[in-house]
C-alpha cells in the first residue's frame, strides 16, 4: 500500500511538470509572437500596435531590447552648418560634409583631420544638448541640410594637451588617412605589449642553493634608459616609455657599438620604411596641389570650392557659383562683382568687402574684371580708365576737333601734336588747331574776330585772364602771348625764337636784360 501511494505521486508530480512546461512553452511562444508584431508594428510605421505591444509586454514584465538596423538610418551626405566659437566667443560658420548615422566620436575625428582641432579640445552642442561620443547625429534630430550644431574649442591647457602629444597624434592620423598601418610606424609612447623574457636555463646548483653572489652574477646588466615617471627601463631605440608614454630623456644617446635586436631590428626597418612612404605621400600632395595652382592660374576666375554666403547680397552659393578673388580670397557671386564694377567711378576696382571694422583693400585684377563684363561692357571700363587718366594728368592735351577722341601726353620742348584720330594738327601753345596760320596771325585774327564771334571772344578772353594771373605772358619781341607748360624759367618764343626768362618776362640775353630781385634771388647774386 505505501509503494503505491508513492508511483501515484511521482505520477502526479510528472504530470504537473508537463503541465507547467507546456504553459511555459505556451507563454514563451505567444510573447515571442508579441515581440515580431510589435518589430512589424515598428517598421510599418504603426504607432498605435506597437503601444498596444509594449502594454501587452510590460504587463507580462518581458524582458526586451530594440535595436535599429544600420539600413534603417539615412545613407545620404547631408551639409551640417557648425558654428565654430574659441575663448574670444568668435564664431566662425563653417559647413561639413555628414551623414546622420555617424557618431560624435567620428565627427570628432573628421574635424580632427581636416582641420587640426584634436578632440580633446572639441566639446559639441547639438539642439541644446552635450552629446556623448557614441551618439549619432540622427539621435539629436540632425536629418536635413541646413541644420545647427555648435563647436566650442576649448584651449589646450584647459584641456590638459601637450603639443608633442598633439603632434604624435596627428601625424598617426595622417598616416591613416594615406593607408599606412599604424604598426608599421611606432609614434612615441606605443601601447605595444613589451616581449615576453626569454626562458633561463637550467639552474645552477650554487643558485638554487640560494647564494647571492651567484644570483648577482647571473643577472646580465641592464641597457637603456630609465623613464622619470614610472622608472621602466626601456630599449635604447625606444623614442618614448612602453608603459607610461613618457618622453625619453633629451640628454640620453644611444650607447656606442650596442647592437639592437631582432625585434628592434624589425622595428627600426617597419619605422623607416612607413617614413619613406609618408614622405613619397608627402611630395605627391606637394607636385598635387602645384599642378591645381598652376590649373587656376591658368583660369580667368577662381570659382568656390565650398559653400559660402555672399556678403553683399546675402545669398547662399553652392560649390562653383562663388568667384574667389585671387588677391585677397574673399568670395562674391557674380552678379555683385559685375555690379561693383560698373558702379566704379575709378579705374581701379576694389574688393567690395567691408564691415563694421575692416575695408578690404585689395583690388580686382584686370583678367577678372574682363571675365565677369561682357565685351561691350569691358570696352567702356576700358574707356572709362583712359578718360580718368587723361583728366588727372598735369602733361595731357585733348585734340580740339569736335567729338574726336584724340589726346596725348606732352613734353616741354614739343609744341605741336598731330591727332592721329582726326589727323589734324593742334597747337598746343595756343590750345587751339589754326592750320595754315601761324601762332601770331592766329591771334591776331582772333582778337579780330573776338567783335563778331562769341567763340572766339571767349578765347581771347580766356589768354587775357591767363596773362593777368601769370599763366601767359607777352613775347618782348613779337608780343604774341606764349606759356610756359614745364620746366625750368628759359623759354622760347616759337615765333621770333627769342630767349626769355620767365622771372622777369623779358630777353634772356643781350643789352635789353633786366633784372629784379626775384631774379637776383633765384641766381644768388
Amino acid at each position: 500500500m505505501h509503494v503505491a501511494e508513492v508511483d501515484r505521486s511521482l505520477w502526479i508530480l510528472r504530470l504537473w511538470v508537463r503541465l507547467a512546461r507546456t504553459l511555459f512553452m505556451e507563454e514563451a511562444t505567444q510573447k515571442e509572437q508579441q515581440a515580431l508584431k510589435l518589430a512589424a508594428a515598428i517598421r510599418g510605421g504603426d504607432e498605435k500596435a506597437a503601444q498596444q505591444c509594449v502594454l501587452w509586454l510590460a504587463e507580462q514584465r518581458t524582458p526586451l531590447a530594440v535595436q535599429v538596423k544600420e539600413e534603417a538610418d539615412p545613407q545620404q551626405d547631408i551639409r551640417l552648418w557648425v558654428g565654430v566659437e574659441d575663448a574670444r566667443m568668435t564664431t566662425v560658420p563653417i559647413y561639413l560634409k555628414v551623414r546622420p548615422c555617424m557618431t560624435l566620436a567620428s565627427l570628432k575625428d573628421m574635424v580632427f583631420l581636416h582641420y587640426g582641432f584634436p578632440p580633446s579640445v572639441q566639446q559639441w552642442v547639438v539642439g541644446q544638448r552635450l552629446p556623448q561620443d557614441h551618439e549619432t547625429l540622427q539621435y539629436h534630430g540632425i536629418q536635413r541640410d541646413g541644420d545647427v550644431a555648435y563647436l566650442y574649442l576649448r584651449s589646450a591647457k584647459a584641456a590638459k594637451l601637450r603639443k608633442d602629444t598633439f603632434q604624435r597624434e596627428l601625424e598617426r592620423r595622417q598616416l591613416e588617412e594615406l593607408g599606412i598601418e599604424e604598426a608599421a610606424l611606432l609614434p612615441r609612447g606605443s601601447t605595444e605589449a613589451a616581449t615576453a623574457p626569454a626562458p633561463r636555463g637550467p639552474v645552477d646548483a650554487q643558485e638554487q642553493a640560494g647564494d647571492p653572489a651567484a644570483s648577482l652574477s647571473a643577472q646580465s646588466p641592464k641597457v637603456g634608459w630609465e623613464c622619470p615617471t614610472c622608472t621602466f627601463v626601456n630599449k635604447p631605440t625606444w623614442p618614448g616609455c612602453e608603459i607610461c608614454c613618457a618622453e625619453r630623456p633629451k640628454d640620453y644617446a644611444t650607447p656606442d657599438g650596442y647592437q639592437p635586436d631582432k625585434e628592434e631590428q624589425v622595428r627600426l626597418q617597419k619605422e623607416e620604411e612607413a617614413m619613406q612612404k609618408y614622405e613619397q605621400a608627402k611630395e605627391k600632395r606637394k607636385r598635387d596641389n602645384y599642378q591645381q595652382l598652376l590649373q587656376l592660374d591658368g583660369q580667368s576666375l577662381v570659382l568656390s570650392v565650398a559653400a559660402v554666403d555672399c556678403p553683399i547680397c546675402f545669398g547662399t552659393l553652392e560649390p562653383g557659383e562663388g568667384v574667389t578673388l585671387r588677391e585677397c580670397l574673399h568670395t562674391f557671386c557674380k552678379d555683385c562683382l559685375k555690379g561693383t564694377i560698373l558702379n566704379s567711378q575709378e579705374p581701379e576696382v576694389r574688393c567690395p568687402y567691408i564691415d563694421q571694422k575692416y575695408s578690404c583693400p585689395g583690388q580686382l585684377l584686370e583678367r577678372e574684371i574682363k571675365a565677369l563684363l561682357s565685351p561691350v561692357e569691358y570696352q567702356r571700363f576700358l574707356d572709362l580708365g583712359i578718360s580718368v587718366a587723361e583728366n588727372r594728368s598735369r602733361g595731357s592735351y585733348h585734340c580740339k576737333t569736335t567729338d574726336c577722341r584724340g589726346w596725348c601726353f606732352f613734353e616741354d620742348d614739343v609744341n605741336e601734336f598731330p591727332c592721329p584720330v582726326c589727323l589734324k594738327v593742334n597747337c598746343l601753345l595756343c590750345k587751339a588747331i589754326h592750320e595754315n596760320m601761324n601762332c601770331k596771325q592766329y591771334q591776331d585774327d582772333l582778337r579780330i574776330r573776338a567783335a563778331n564771334d562769341q567763340a572766339a571772344r571767349q578765347t581771347t578772353e580766356m589768354l587775357m585772364n591767363m596773362v593777368q594771373k601769370g599763366d601767359a605772358m607777352y613775347c618782348p619781341a613779337c608780343q604774341i602771348i606764349i606759356q610756359k607748360k614745364d620746366g625750368c624759367d628759359w623759354i622760347l618764343c616759337t615765333m621770333c625764337r627769342t630767349e626769355i626768362c620767365w622771372v622777369t618776362k623779358g630777353p634772356r640775353w643781350g643789352p635789353a636784360v633786366r633784372m629784379d630781385r626775384a631774379a637776383e634771388g633765384m641766381w644768388g647774386l
